[in-house]
């Protein structure tokens, strides 16, 4: 090499250092795997790699068989796929003005967020050519899709790849704090417009209500600390026969009104409560579960029959039940409801109120639910909440087309599309959002499922070295070997 050409890359080197330096440094390179280059505007790109410096406005271009993991400074840790283009816009952690705003231009990522998201929802934002996600305290993937290549690792797994279950309802209202668990998987915590399947678990938190909007247009509305299950709900408009409902009140408050399983065949929907089965007829209704009036099924408080434990039980007790008689209060606002109980059964109108205190004894008509509990705590009637008219707009494709396409693993992401649109999804859920707008996917796509590219929240260098990210038994020296020209 001639001296002139040494120092030509010399200087190549301090001016580029020099950039970097002018630049804010916002984050590092954890990990890197083939070729990872970053450039600042006006400069030319640079190869980096684990423990380099990153910079507002510094753009990473990962190689065709490459990957890196970085790490910004609130904590987030991105893997970059391979063939991605992603530029860091601006990290600003300052109290009080915390915002990061990156750009995905090509390829994908899988994402978890650290502290600007969880300060201020939606001060993390991820602009792409066709949407933007708005970040909640989450961890999710994102892949821009071109042309063939989704489709092609589409079809590779699909036929191994189980769909996810289908979304049988959605928040519609939520005001405080709620989640969901689901056969011993671990708590998903809620928000507006997530989506609820059968066998989840859903609580709500203290001051909290929300309104559950299921796919036939029934609607539950559930009190403060109040537990609901939802054992089985099938939809099948075109065959009525097949519809089934079985929900389950465990504590707390509950306001219901039916939708169409209940309208084509009043059979196929049953509440199970601590103390009766209920049997629907068209119908609307409240029922408050007050004092120890909990079923077995709902989630037990630690050290119950302890004297510590009777302590926390009363104050983990709805506000309204503590001093009041035990039972269940029944009151039919619309229709009406037949009360299945051990000991026969009692049809109740409309209109009219009905106290169990257990599940083998004789239901009391009274003249009304207890003045006090009257308002159910502010929280409406489900029939009075307007619905959003997109919170079922899912799509069935199956086409891998071009587009963005989002996942999400823990939290929520809101999605704008071109249009202007904005969608809310939840933890199990995917989008897609193209030319024409964002829309819910009915499931999450194989080739996001299943994708191999490291986790970044439990990735580090052993890992790497025990997995195998291009399906391959190890890389062959010359499919690792890079040219610089």
């Amino acid at each position: 090499m001639s001296i002139a050409n040494i120092l030509l890359i010399g200087i190549l080197g301090v001016s580029i250092s020099l950039a970097a330096r002018a630049a804010e440094e916002v984050g590092e390179v954890d990990y890197s795997r083939g070729v990872l280059t970053g450039q600042l505007e006006g400069e030319p790109p640079r190869i980096i790699g684990k423990g380099a410096d990153l910079f507002n406005g510094e753009t990473l271009n990962t190689g065709s068989r490459a990957f890196a993991l970085i790490s910004l400074i609130d904590g987030t840790r991105m893997t970059l796929r391979p063939n991605t283009t992603f530029k860091i816009e601006n990290v600003n952690i300052q109290q009080g003005s915390e915002n990061a705003f990156v750009s995905l231009i090509r390829g994908g990522l899988r994402a978890i967020t650290g502290f600007i998201s969880k300060r201020k929802p939606n001060s993390f934002r991820i602009s792409t050519t066709v949407a933007t996600i708005g970040v909640r305290g989450t961890e999710f993937d994102a892949r821009l899709c071109e042309g063939t290549e989704c489709q092609q690792e589409e079809d590779a797994i699909v036929e191994a790849a189980q769909r996810e279950t289908r979304v049988v309802g959605r928040i519609a209202v939520l005001n405080g704090k709620a989640s969901a668990t689901k056969d011993g998987q671990d708590t998903r915590v809620l928000a507006a417009g997530a989506a609820v399947y059968e066998r989840d678990q859903i609580q709500t938190g203290i001051q909290s209500h929300m309104v559950i909007a299921f796919n036939d247009d029934t609607r539950v509305t559930l009190l403060p600390k109040s537990i609901f299950r939802i054992e089985e709900h099938e939809f099948k408009p075109e065959q009525p026969d097949e519809n089934n409902s079985f929900l389950s009140f465990l504590r707390g408050g509950l306001r219901l009104i039916t939708g169409a399983i209940g309208r084509l065949n009043q059979k196929s929907v049953r509440i199970a409560t601590p103390t009766a089965t209920i049997g629907i007829r068209g119908t609307g209704f409240d029922l408050v579960c007050e004092g120890d009036c909990v079923s077995n099924n709902a989630m037990r408080d630690p050290a119950h029959d302890t004297l510590l434990g009777k302590f926390i039980n009363f104050f983990m007790r709805p506000a309204y039940a503590q001093g009041t008689r035990n039972g269940m209060y029944a009151k039919v606002w619309d229709g009406s409801i037949e009360l299945h109980l051990v000991n026969g059964s009692l049809l109740l109108d409309n209109g009219r109120t009905a106290f169990l205190e257990n599940n083998t004894s004789q239901p009391q008509l009274v003249s009304d639910i207890p003045a006090k509990l009257r308002d159910m705590e502010g929280a409406p009637r489900p029939d009075k909440v307007r619905i959003d008219s997109n919170l079922f707009g899912e799509s069935d494709q199956l086409e891998i087309k071009p587009g963005l396409y989002v996942n999400v693993r823990q939290g929520d992401v809101e999605i704008e599309g071109a249009d202007g649109n904005r969608i809310n999804i939840g933890a199990g859920e995917a989008a897609v959002a193209g030319e024409d707008g964002a829309v819910r996917l009915a499931y999450v796509p194989a080739f996001q499922k299943f994708d191999k590219t490291p986790d970044p929240a439990g990735f580090n260098e052993r890992s790497e070295k025990m997995m195998n990210l291009f399906g391959e038994r190890g890389a062959d020296k010359e499919s690792m070997e890079c040219t610089v020209r």
